[in-house]
């Protein structure tokens, strides 16, 4: 298990700026990898997210030193495919020239223990074009303090950025047409409660199911819950796989896959691990527009929001 201890002392590192561009080269170590943390297409303006782990390869303990400021522990080589150098991000260039106290702490892997932690690559490196692009990662153990800081080096990745695009469903689109696997994203409640019900509206069902708890939707009713918990583990796979199919036809549920008109998010509440977000959704009829309240209950999974549950009050029609 990883064990991490408080250092209560600080650093005070001033450098002039640009500095930590003349630190010199390191010989790849095999204990820092990194990867994408999302397998998805990335367009120019997007967050990057990149997953760093150290990895503990010898028999002894490794430890090293983890700042608040990511910038004194964590940097970035981005270079094009002509083998020219991006410039830092504005933010890292204001985090590593802070003349502050750098608090840290320290961590200790014992051997074949793993330290990880995910950050936005387009806080380090500023990226202005499109193109092709290799990152290698620069790890500081005892933190950046001025050229010849011993660093550990990562594997490279090869990073594909498409131009921005104008609006959401040529985003799709491109998505679609690349292959891109969709992949959730850290949106607030109301914005993930907008995203399920917009794919409603057009069918794109990968998208519709990206956020929704089908078990938890499947076990509200209680009937379905008890055969559920009386079912095998493939049992319990083959139902969850008929109620998706159900939904998708509208023969289930019909409350939450029927295809609404329009909808308006009213109001969000939530803490740290639960979220209620009200929606105004209308359905157009022949003759009339049918008006109801939808309170969508949302709970924190690792970093998403995720539907679990829901409440309707009709509202009239007009």
């Amino acid at each position: 298990m990883v064990r991490k201890t408080l250092v209560a002392v600080s650093v005070l590192v001033a450098f002039a700026h640009a500095i930590w561009a003349q630190s010199p080269p390191a010989q790849p170590a095999t204990g820092l990898t990194i990867r994408f943390y999302e397998k998805k297409v990335y367009f120019l303006g997007d967050e990057i997210q990149i997953e760093a782990t150290v990895e503990n390869t010898t028999a002894d303990t490794l430890r090293f030193r983890v700042p608040d400021n990511r910038y004194f522990y964590l940097d970035f080589d981005v270079r094009t495919t002509t083998n020219i150098s991006l410039a830092h991000a504005r933010e890292f260039t204001t985090g590593r020239n802070s003349d502050q106290p750098v608090f840290f702490r320290e961590v200790s892997l014992e051997p074949g223990e793993r330290y990880s932690i995910v950050v936005d690559l387009s806080k380090f490196a500023a990226f202005k074009d499109a193109g092709l692009y290799v990152v290698q990662a620069m790890l500081y153990p005892d933190l950046f303090r001025g050229p010849g800081s011993a660093m550990m080096q990562s594997n490279r990745l090869t990073l594909s950025l498409k131009p921005p695009v104008a609006t959401a469903e040529e985003k799709a689109r491109v998505e679609a047409e690349t292959g891109a696997l969709i992949a959730r994203q850290p949106l607030p409640p109301d914005e993930v409660v907008s995203f399920t019900i917009s794919a409603r509206q057009k069918s794109q069902w990968e998208k519709y199911f990206l956020y929704l708890d089908l078990e938890s939707l499947l076990r509200r009713n209680p009937e379905r819950d008890r055969v559920f918990r009386r079912s095998s583990e493939a049992g319990q796979r083959q139902m969850l796989d008929q109620f998706r199919q159900q939904l998708m036809q509208a023969k289930i549920d019909q409350e939450i896959s029927i295809l609404p008109t329009s909808f308006e998010v009213q109001k969000t509440t939530y803490d740290k691990s639960e979220a209620m977000v009200l929606v105004l959704e209308k359905f157009k009829y022949p003759d009339y527009t049918e008006l109801k309240q939808y309170t969508y209950h949302l709970k924190k999974s690792d970093r998403y929001w995720i539907i679990y549950d829901y409440e309707i009050r009709n509202q009239g029609t007009e």
